[in-house]
């Protein structure tokens, strides 16, 4: 489980470090680091909990699996969004349109980066 997560981290910050310095060159005069840094910290959170909370059902009962799956991307989903859109509009620096690229772009990587660890620590006769 560890190494899932501490994969998942790992993963994220190199993705932060090959988005952010080529963002803000590209937007030199809006806060892309802050949006760059709070967009990966908005998504890796509830990614972390979710493959936490997925690979504990997966030591459970099958049940749990489903349940983990299903509510871990709706714990996700509403996490995001919710403190996103709280920032978007009662924070002056976060209300802008190019904040929720980043959001969705680290939300997409996240997401790809907890399947893939997913997968890999099911017990192979579940890969089928």
């Amino acid at each position: 489980m560890i190494k899932g997560l501490l994969g998942l981290v790992i993963g994220t910050l190199v993705f932060w470090g090959l988005v952010t310095y080529p963002a803000s060159l590209l937007w030199p005069d809006d806060p892309t680091w802050v949006w760059s840094t709070t967009a990966a910290a908005l998504c890796l959170v509830p990614t972390a909990v979710t493959l936490i909370w997925t690979r504990w059902a997966d030591a459970n009962k099958p049940e749990q699996q489903l349940l983990a799956v299903m509510g871990g991307t709706g714990v996700r989903m509403v996490f995001v969004l919710g403190v996103g859109l709280l920032l978007f509009l009662c924070v002056k620096e976060f209300a802008y349109q190019r904040f929720w690229i980043f959001v969705v772009v680290y939300y997409l990587v996240t997401l790809a980066l907890e399947m893939i660890f997913v997968v890999r620590g099911m017990p192979a006769e579940q890969k089928h």
